[in-house]
């Protein structure tokens, strides 16, 4: 679904082309693109957020799941409530960035439906600061380094880049340095997602 999505997405800046929109309108302009019942999008305001800039996240939840309810919430943070120029925006990376947070959640979807609605495994951290145990919890999750590899493959494939050039990777090298075995895992998701994108190709 990532190649028909990135280019729903990207299409909006010529269909609607010299059009302005509240971030409400353009939040709902973007929800269109999609037909899934089951997912939800936000807007959100934060005014650290540069000028024509969306900040894009999402999660997850697999209790609304498993009830038949909105369950991949997408949150698009805009920097204030006044219109925004569809040109203004670059919807070459706007695109790419959509694409990618809503493919990561249906990764997350996919397996933990596998497991009956279950987490995969937790990160075996070390001894490390607060802030590192908590980035290290998250990003050395099984769940979250299947959903990376997906990242890391996508940034590989659209803007061409070596796999040690990815921001995913950069991420994870961050946070993971001494920690070959959780890099290991990371560049096999990798492998495994770059091998079903160029399928799609």
């Amino acid at each position: 679904m990532f190649f028909p999505t990135l280019e729903r997405i990207k299409s909006i800046a010529v269909k609607h082309s010299g059009k302005s929109y509240t971030p409400q309108g353009l939040t709902k302009l973007i929800r269109s693109q999609f037909r899934d019942a089951q997912l939800k999008f936000y807007t959100q305001y934060d005014c650290r957020v540069a000028k024509y800039n969306i900040l894009i996240g999402g999660e997850y939840t697999p209790h609304d799941d498993e009830d038949g309810e909105p369950c991949v919430h997408i949150h698009l943070t805009y920097t204030n409530k006044k219109k925004i120029s569809i040109d203004k925006i670059n919807w070459e990376v706007m695109g790419f960035h959509i694409a990618t947070t809503v493919t990561h959640e249906y990764v997350h979807q996919y397996h933990i439906r596998k497991r009956n609605y279950q987490f995969g495994r937790a990160y075996q951290q070390n001894n490390v600061s607060c802030l590192e145990e908590n980035m290290q919890d998250y990003l050395g999750c099984e769940d979250e380094l299947i959903a990376y590899g997906f990242n890391c493959a996508a940034e590989i494939v659209i803007w061409n880049k070596p796999y040690n050039q990815t921001a995913t990777y950069k991420l994870y090298h961050k946070h993971f340095e001494k920690d070959s075995v959780t890099l290991e895992k990371l560049r096999k998701q990798t492998v495994t997602y770059l091998k079903r994108l160029k399928e799609q190709l």
